[in-house]
């Protein structure tokens, strides 16, 4: 008599069995992802951990870093939607290892000062990677996934209203950064800016950052990402919101974006954002009694955005980027190769305040090149994805490029917190197929 071995069991398509526990871990990093979207509207660092100010941990980065462990005690692929930009951010974070190294290599007259930059940004790199690979495994296409994006929604839209509440509160009252400052990690000469947050009273940061376009490019983003989870009647209360706070953060390029993305959206819904913004100008008039100078300084700063090509209205940023030009016209070799990951800061010691020239500078037409391919590939997966998220998507994309003009959104600045983690994580649940049909 024979003995036939048992039929091999079949296995899941993306190798091998899952164990028992990654349903579990799986709901564990949802629930640690919701959080993380919550307490984006808390900037400040929680623990002063770390070698330098710059990477004490705020309850994001704890947050963020929780996720990833439990992640990685799991196997499950990216969804087929994620993968084509998975891999074109791992293109990305590739060339800026390489591009670190080219620091390393170059050994410039201020390398001491750059590699430290060089470091922070691989870290910030590797955060907003994590992101992304993180929301791109979770469930999101079916319609089991309705009640995880329903409490991510909620989750947005609350702390979106506590940005704006903190923003309009630091507009008036220096109380919040005050009393931050007596129970955060701090010390003069150790904590870097958040020192000058704490002790240094300026309008309209709320409890976000330090860094008046790192505020308003949170509130914007924060904004589209409740929108996108939560489409509805909340719709140009948000778009309002969105105007409000960035206009009250005294940053220029965020008014601008944030003006063009409420534009943009609001050609989907005319009348209810024409009614918002109509009760949105008549709230500002009955306020601006109690905003009194506030108010009037706010309006000349944000009105000079009229006459942007006015050195004068520029901060500065003609003398960085004439700093920047003449370091490429000097070394025309650097145009090609660049001088490194983090050489901005240390060479000329600013960062560029003009993407395109600070991603040439530091990783040559290459890092230019990838990085066109890479928002060219989104904008097109955006477009095939054709939902309510990604319409939403869209128009959060080309405002933030209207920002980019004169700021580094979309580069690992220390200044930006975790902006672009989040927007990742925006990013990713945009482009996953939707368990509900809201048309573009």
């Amino acid at each position: 008599m024979s003995l036939s071995l048992p039929a091999p069991r079949r296995t899941p398509a993306d190798g091998g069995a899952r164990p028992v526990l990654a349903p579990l871990l799986e709901r564990a990093v949802a629930g640690l992802l919701g959080a993380y979207v919550f307490v984006q509207w808390f900037g400040p660092p929680v623990l002063a951990a770390g070698p330098s100010w710059a990477l004490w941990p705020s309850l994001a980065d704890l947050l963020l870093w929780g996720a990833l462990g439990l992640g990685l005690l799991y196997r499950r692929s990216p969804a087929p939607e994620h993968r084509a930009v998975w891999r074109a951010l791992l293109l990305v974070g590739g060339l800026c290892l390489l591009s670190f190294g080219l620091l390393l290599a170059l050994r410039d007259g201020h390398f001491g000062v750059a590699v430290p930059f060089g470091l922070f940004q691989l870290y910030k790199l590797a955060q907003t990677l994590a992101a992304f690979w993180l929301v791109s495994r979770l469930p999101l296409a079916g319609s089991a996934s309705l009640g995880l994006r329903r409490r991510w929604g909620q989750l947005a839209l609350l702390s979106f209203w506590l940005m704006v509440v903190g923003v309009v509160w630091t507009t008036v009252s220096s109380w919040l950064p005050d009393t931050l400052g007596q129970v955060l990690p701090r010390g003069q000469g150790v904590a870097g800016p958040w020192e000058g947050f704490y002790r240094h009273y300026e309008l309209g940061l709320g409890t976000i950052g330090y860094n008046h376009g790192h505020v308003a490019a949170m509130v914007l983003l924060g904004g589209a990402l409740a929108l996108l989870l939560r489409p509805g009647r909340w719709t140009p209360w948000v778009l309002g919101g969105i105007l409000v706070a960035s206009f009250l953060s005294g940053s220029r390029a965020g008014f601008a974006g944030a003006a063009l993305f409420v534009l943009l959206q609001g050609f989907r819904t005319p009348v209810l954002a024409t009614l918002a913004l109509t009760v949105l100008a008549a709230g500002a008039v009955a306020a601006s009694p109690w905003l009194g100078a506030e108010l009037d300084g706010l309006i000349a700063r944000q009105s000079t955005l009229l006459e942007a090509t006015d050195a004068g209205n520029l901060a500065g940023r003609t003398d960085i980027w004439a700093a920047y030009l003449a370091s490429l016209r000097d070394e025309p070799l650097r145009l090609l190769i660049g001088s490194g990951f983090g050489s901005g800061m240390g060479n000329i010691g600013a960062y560029a305040h003009l993407l395109p020239l600070q991603v040439l500078y530091e990783t040559g037409l290459a890092g230019l090149a990838i990085l066109g391919l890479l928002f060219g590939l989104l904008f097109a997966r955006l477009r095939q994805a054709g939902t309510h998220a990604a319409g939403v998507a869209t128009h959060l994309l080309a405002a933030l490029w209207l920002t980019a003009l004169t700021t580094d959104t979309f580069y690992p600045n220390s200044a930006f917190g975790s902006f672009l983690p989040l927007l990742a994580l925006t990013l990713a649940l945009a482009l996953a197929r939707s368990p509900r049909p809201f048309p573009s």
